[in-house]
């Protein structure tokens, strides 16, 4: 970074997690270090070691950029439909071709990342965590009262991500693990909402 103008902190680290991302995409997460992050934006490996506590904090924050993107392909895929006046049901199929899709792009690349991160000393409990954005999509589309959405998204990236697995194995072709999918949770979409 020699000779421009010197970023802000906030957007140096969220420059080097971008770019440990798209060394773990192409090499693994193990290949990732404070050092190759730092040669790969062009800062020194001080600045790096300051702005991360350590490769354990790194990867975590890797992990989160990759789990935000998530959340961001999916959300907005279900407020287009929703926009467009889908159903439930019809909800319930977006949200199963985004995320067998979107799992099929970034899920290897979150793995190898969380693996790395396990291998680290300095792993942290990981707890499940149902972001805020997501409630509305359990209410809306199954009519699940608050508290209940844990469960309900627990089953369905449980079923997603097995489903994921199959594709990639060549047990299943994509569409039908989709369909598989939505036929599975469509008894949870209330009746009278079903279309």
């Amino acid at each position: 970074m020699s000779g421009s103008t010197r970023l802000p902190a906030a957007q140096r680290r969220e420059m080097l997690v971008a770019a440990g991302v798209a060394i773990a995409r192409i090499e693994g997460g193990r290949a990732v270090t404070l050092a190759r992050v730092a040669e790969a934006c062009g800062v020194s490996k001080p600045i790096a070691y300051r702005l991360f506590d350590s490769l354990a904090d790194l990867l975590t924050q890797m992990e989160r950029q990759i789990v935000t993107g998530y959340e961001t392909v999916v959300l907005d895929a279900l407020e287009d439909a929703r926009r467009a006046g889908a159903s439930p049901t019809e909800l319930l199929a977006v949200l199963a071709r985004t995320y067998v899709g979107h799992s099929l792009d970034a899920g290897a690349v979150y793995d190898t990342v969380s693996a790395a991160r396990a291998a680290t000393e300095e792993v942290e409990d990981h707890f499940f965590e149902v972001p805020e954005a997501f409630s509305w999509v359990c209410r809306e589309m199954f009519g699940a009262p608050a508290g209940e959405e844990i469960a309900l998204l627990a089953m369905f990236q449980g079923a997603a991500d097995s489903l994921v697995t199959a594709i990639q194995a060549g047990v299943i072709e994509q569409g039908a693990a989709v369909d598989h999918l939505v036929t599975l949770f469509s008894p949870l979409v209330p009746a009278e909402a079903r279309s």
